[in-house]
């Protein structure tokens, strides 16, 4: 058999804020994430390798979310949503007979078909555990998961490179937590990276926020064990020495300014134009007028039944969804974007002599969720590149074994933002948050000084833990983003308001235990409360917050536990 022009690596990035246990809307968007694209998808990726096929997708799972997929709460939250949708498919079914609609009762009927098959893959083939598939997916090299940053922060914008590291360390502790593995490769929040650099703090009059020479993102992760991590390729293409010249085609060794860099980290490209024929608005293939229609719902349990019909139609004028039409059109469209895999290979390696890579990078819940059939197109897509001979199957991770980088970018400041930079998440909107956001960093910088050198309780340790998570929370990259798009802008301010309060709060707590004055009461109940609501990273030790080298000590020594007891047990078994 004739070896492949190249390899094909799709990315699927998972990523959800903090929503469990806050009110019932922002926890319908954890559930209609788990429901509609990553159980699907799942089933997909099993699917192919109960068929012989090694899937090699790499598959980033963002610390908060595997939190919240780990909690106890967890899967009687879900299934308790599968029996609400399924039974409000029943009661629809209903409607429709009554009303003689018998096209429309069949469509009900599949619906709840499918919540009933969902309930039953979680429950039984999965045992209630999606976190355990994925890492037995991943034992068996069938899939390579990625680290990423612990509560999806925005790195280049925060105001502290012990912030920056803490994110770094947590996330990978949280990685070998759940995977019982060491990660190789990181998924920077909205591919958004800074090299080595004099910054001066954008906003001015917060008391221990001072211009300094900040370390790159990338000396960061190579410090916690990172090997590579990801960019857009409009981001390598600006980038020196070769502007405008960097392939997407290949990985490459970066350059991040550090002076101590002793261990590189490579990047890979995403190929923006290959990634956008899947996305684009007006042209991807989710448009097409035969797939469901997602913002059309049914009133009374929110369910769908209409098909696209007209990109530019109003909703009015949606025709019922037919999946005998839909279906066909995933194969089609499978094939399509597999012949243009080979034809940009083709012509690299006819170009340069080259076998290449094209990554492919998407939010995950644009298969399944917003693409009602994208997870069988993900499933189409690799059992045909599988089936040919001219296009491997690899992760990231993989190819970077097999081909290491042979060149230096020095990548520029950048995101995979609009305009490529930081505006985003940086804008007259966010500017408040941003500065409760670093008034926050500097305070838990405070409790470190206050706390060195003293004998830490239960108790403080208890209140120190619950101020990084609340910073934590209130870093992540969701609550800019929502602002400056103004897709949910009141709940964003209300999350990053509640967050910055909730620090305050938990450090004066923490400032009155350190002078030895009495803990009221009702500071005790409000502890309470905000450990049941933000309960994620139970094992968070606030050293990992502070400057110095005793900083990722406790977290990495967890890690190291989790590794190790998992060793010993693979040796008695």
């Amino acid at each position: 058999m004739a070896e492949p022009y190249g390899a094909f690596a799709l990315v699927l990035h998972s990523h959800l804020p903090y929503v469990l246990a806050h009110n019932r809307l922002e926890e319908e968007w954890l559930l209609e994430a788990v429901v509609e694209s990553y159980l699907p998808l799942l089933h997909a990726l099993e699917r192919l390798v109960w068929q012989g096929i090694s899937p090699k997708v790499t598959v980033g799972m963002t610390p908060v979310l595997l939190e919240q997929l780990a909690d106890p709460r967890f899967a009687a939250t879900l299934l308790a949503y599968l029996e609400q949708k399924s039974r409000a498919a029943d009661e629809d079914r209903r409607a429709f007979v009554r009303n003689k609609e018998p096209y429309l009762a069949r469509l009900a009927g599949l619906w709840e078909e499918l919540y009933r098959r969902t309930m039953a893959f979680f429950t039984d083939d999965l045992a209630g555990d999606l976190i355990g598939a994925l890492r037995r997916l991943q034992q068996q090299g069938h899939v390579e998961i990625l680290a990423s940053a612990a509560t999806h922060a925005y790195l280049p914008l925060l105001g502290l490179d012990a912030s920056v590291r803490a994110q770094v360390e947590l996330g990978t502790a949280c990685y070998q937590r759940h995977f019982r593995a060491r990660p190789q490769g990181f998924w920077l929040p909205e591919c958004a990276y800074r090299p080595a650099a004099h910054w001066t703090p954008p906003i001015e009059g917060i008391d221990g926020l001072r211009p300094a020479e900040r370390q790159g993102i990338d000396h960061i992760l190579s410090a916690s064990g990172i090997r590579y991590f990801l960019a857009d390729s409009r981001q390598l293409k600006n980038s020196p020495p070769d502007y405008g010249r960097h392939s997407p085609y290949h990985p490459y060794w970066v350059d991040g300014g550090s002076p101590d860099s002793s261990r590189p980290v490579a990047v890979f490209g995403r190929d923006f134009e290959t990634t956008a024929r899947v996305w684009q608005h007006g042209t991807g293939y989710p448009g097409d007028p035969s797939y469901l229609e997602f913002h059309k719902k049914q009133r009374d349990g929110g369910l769908r039944y209409w098909r696209i019909t007209d990109r530019s139609a109003d909703l009015a004028y949606k025709q019922p969804y037919a999946p005998e039409w839909a279906f066909p059109q995933v194969g089609a469209h499978a094939a399509h974007f597999a012949q243009h895999l080979r034809e940009r290979l083709r012509a690299h390696w006819r170009q340069t002599g080259e076998r290449g890579i094209v990554v492919a990078a998407f939010d995950t819940e644009l298969f399944g969720h917003w693409w009602f059939e994208g997870p069988q197109w993900v499933y189409e897509l690799l059992r045909q590149l599988a089936g040919g001979s001219d296009v491997g199957l690899t992760t990231c991770g993989e190819s970077l074994r097999r081909q290491p980088p042979q060149r230096t970018v020095a990548l520029r400041e950048s995101s995979w933002g609009d305009g490529g930079d930081h505006r985003v998440w940086w804008q007259d909107g966010t500017r408040r948050l941003w500065r409760d956001l670093y008034q926050a960093e500097c305070g838990m910088q405070g409790l470190g000084a206050l706390s060195r050198g003293k004998k830490v309780s239960r108790q403080l340790a208890r209140i120190l833990r619950q101020c990084g998570r609340e910073l934590l929370l209130l870093q992540a990259s969701d609550w800019p983003f929502m602002i400056s798009t103004r897709s949910t802008p009141d709940h964003a301010q209300r999350r990053a308001a509640q967050h910055y309060d909730n620090f305050q709060r938990c450090r004066r707590m923490a400032e009155r235990y350190l002078a030895d004055e009495a803990v009221a009461d009702e500071d005790r109940r409000m502890l309470e409360r905000m450990e049941r609501q933000d309960a994620l990273f139970p094992e968070l030790d606030a050293g990992v917050f502070w400057e110095g080298p005793q900083s990722a000590v406790s977290t990495q020594r967890s890690a190291q536990k989790g590794l190790d007891d998992e060793s010993g047990r693979r040796e008695v078994e």
